[in-house]
């Protein structure tokens, strides 16, 4: 509903979300009436959001805040609602009308993949005539890889970030299925990822609310605390789109610390753009690391042992950048799960990092 989302912009703008960088408050499916007007125009829910759509990204913008949307690129939304099929121009014009800035674009009931890739690209040309600068985010990697490997440069020709693997959930197996899924795939996804175009590990929604971390369900229930920081840390490596996927009115202090938290989002943010990659993995450890703006990097070593204590995991820094990250010598900053400085290191150190199960250390170096 409309209350819903106010109160959720009123908590993003008093409790230092928006200052944190978080600046989108996107509605999900469901938020539309069950037929178009008279004139072939989307409509708003009229019991859940009687005001209507631009009354309500009126009161967002007033926040200092942004509006996202959802639409399908079928004739019917994932959940049976009006999709865009045949009125992707309209749809991007009264979007555009309300002050929509971002448009989540699904790909249901889309019949054939001919179909499914000319109504993405359709859609991307329609937003852009509309003169408003709106996001658009698509879903069209993940309804085409069943069936052929996408073309993601051409997918970045179109989308500001695609969606590649399936709905993420508030649990363990979810975030570990996800990031098997990228390490497996990363030698043709890490290199398209840049300034303007980024891919995005999942999507899903709770409250049909996705408040920009891609999506972080930090904040429920699910995840152990060492579980979260592994999320949190390995979306900042991956470079992923930050969508949280939670009710910020019911959250605790340590969650909200750790979705707030500055290094963190510096990195996730970085302004040279590169996605993060895994560049070893010794039985239950994985090593991961980011080229960052600057010659630093952002490293992640991912503890995946499901049982017992915490655990040492020794590498050489040699290991880091091909060899150059550390050379002659670098400094060793912890940023999770406690921000520590660790000093300098030559570039033939070995360091040791002792791990949490299920946990990540997250370094800058």
């Amino acid at each position: 509903s409309e209350q819903l989302f106010v109160e959720m912009a009123d908590v993003m703008a008093a409790e230092g979300w928006r200052d944190a960088g978080y600046e989108f408050v996107c509605i999900d499916d469901c938020w539309m009436a069950p037929t178009r007007d008279e004139h072939g125009r989307l409509q708003a829910d009229p019991k859940r959001f009687p005001s209507g759509i631009r009354k309500l990204a009126d009161y967002v913008h007033s926040k200092g805040l942004k509006l996202g949307i959802y639409s399908d690129v079928g004739n019917k939304t994932c959940a049976g609602f009006p999709g865009s099929y045949n009125y992707y121009d309209l749809d991007a014009q009264t979007f555009a009308s309300w002050g929509v800035d971002l448009l989540k674009f699904d790909g249901c009931n889309s019949g054939t993949l001919e179909l499914l890739a000319e109504g993405y690209r359709h859609m991307s040309l329609a937003l852009n005539k509309t003169g408003r600068s709106i996001v658009y985010s698509c879903e069209w990697p993940f309804y085409l890889r069943p069936v052929q490997q996408p073309n993601y440069t051409e997918i970045k020709q179109y989308c500001n970030h695609w969606r590649n693997f399936f709905d993420v959930y508030d649990s363990w197996s979810s975030i570990k299925s996800i990031l098997d899924w990228t390490a497996l795939h990363q030698d043709s996804i890490v290199k398209i990822a840049g300034p303007g175009g980024w891919n995005d590990p999942d999507m899903a929604t709770l409250l049909g609310i996705f408040v920009f971390l891609s999506q972080l369900v930090i904040g429920n229930f699910g995840l152990s605390w060492d579980q979260a920081v592994t999320q949190m840390a390995m979306w900042a490596i991956m470079a992923a789109p930050l969508f949280m996927s939670n009710d910020l009115r019911h959250i605790s202090p340590e969650a909200k610390w750790l979705l707030q938290n500055k290094e963190v989002i510096a990195i996730n943010q970085d302004p040279l753009g590169k996605q993060g990659y895994q560049i070893t993995k010794d039985k239950n450890f994985q090593l991961w690391e980011r080229p960052l703006a600057g010659r630093a990097y952002a490293v992640a070593v991912l503890n995946q042992q499901e049982i017992g204590g915490p655990q040492n995991f020794t590498f050489s820094l040699t290991f880091l950048g091909n060899g150059l990250a550390c050379n002659p010598a670098c400094s060793v900053r912890q940023v999770l799960p406690a921000s520590r400085d660790w000093g300098v290191y030559s570039w033939v150190s070995s360091l040791s990092v002792e791990v949490n199960p299920t946990g990540t250390v997250l370094l800058k170096v």
